[in-house]
């Protein structure tokens, strides 16, 4: 579960939408209203899927029509996800209809499962499962969203219509620039942005969060997640990949981790702060690492 997907289709477009719904404060909605429990993953649905998954796990099941296994493993999952009723989500996407959006995950063979924590796609398992252990592994699953501080639930209705969010010119250039997967240039937006608005804990995080993707977009985060960091350098790097796949509690634990051995503590614990940003400052690792900074500073 700590790896990630590297599709050959704009994740950083996904990156781009996460971003732009932060704008919004959607992340702080701890309920969300969706038609029904489960949907066809589809272009069009994306990005409401996306928001989704800053509420509660979506779980993708990508499945063939002409692979039996496949559909009898999303129709468990279509069941079970009735039985939770709200605590996950479930987005069924048919790699035959659908071949290039099963590219963006990365994903080429039915059977595969995935999930999507808020904003951030990762690969789960493959083939069918019996009903039983499902039940175990999402139980699992759902301990794990709620320690990153991800609890929400989904209640079943009419959608509000919600008005589109305005943006500052600054910030639509910002996020265009992320559309072409520009992200320095939009750090550099953010930065004078920020310089001329000090204080703004909004605009502190925006450029917090994008400074996490630039620095994370070109690294492999597969073989980083799998290394063992002996430099300063090297742990904030895998650090900063925790962060990028949504596991705060694991990115601050290896550099409190480092801390007593580091060469520049100065560095460590500005970067340690700045991930604090990205995670939110109401996070529940962000509050326990905090504590633990505090005790080995003092």
């Amino acid at each position: 579960m700590n790896s990630a997907f590297r599709g050959g289709v704009d994740l950083s477009s996904l990156a781009n939408r996460v971003v732009k719904d932060k704008l919004g404060g959607k992340d702080d909605a701890g309920k969300a209203t969706v038609p029904a429990f489960s949907v066809e993953l589809v272009e069009a649905v994306v990005r409401s899927v996306i928001q989704i998954s800053g509420v509660v796990p979506v779980i993708v099941s990508f499945y063939s029509p002409s692979d039996q296994s496949s559909v009898t493993l999303t129709n468990k999952l279509e069941k079970l996800v009735e039985q939770y009723a709200g605590k996950w989500f479930l987005a069924k996407l048919d790699i035959s209809g659908n071949p290039q959006l099963a590219e963006a995950f990365g994903v080429t063979q039915s059977g595969t499962v995935a999930m999507i924590l808020s904003g951030e796609p990762r690969p789960l398992f493959q083939g069918d499962q019996t009903e039983e252990d499902l039940t175990v592994f999402l139980d699992r699953l759902l301990e794990l969203a709620k320690e990153q501080g991800l609890a929400g639930q989904l209640v079943i209705g009419d959608a509000p219509e919600q008005e589109e969010v305005e943006l500052s010119a600054a910030e639509q250039q910002a996020l265009d620039a992320m559309d072409r997967g520009d992200f320095q240039s939009a750090v550099s937006i953010y930065e004078k942005e920020l310089a001329s608005n000090p204080g703004n804990e909004q605009l502190a995080e925006r450029l917090a969060q994008v400074k996490l993707v630039a620095r994370t977009y070109v690294l492999s985060l597969e073989k980083e997640l799998a290394s063992e960091p002996k430099t300063q350098l090297e742990v904030v790097r895998k650090a900063d990949c925790f962060m990028a796949i949504g596991d705060a509690e694991s990115a601050f634990e290896l550099i409190l981790g480092y801390f007593d051995q580091a060469e520049d503590k100065k560095s460590l614990t500005n970067h340690l702060l700045e991930l604090f940003t990205v995670a939110g400052k109401n996070h529940p690792a962000t509050i326990k690492a905090r504590k633990q900074l505090a005790a080995k500073m003092f």
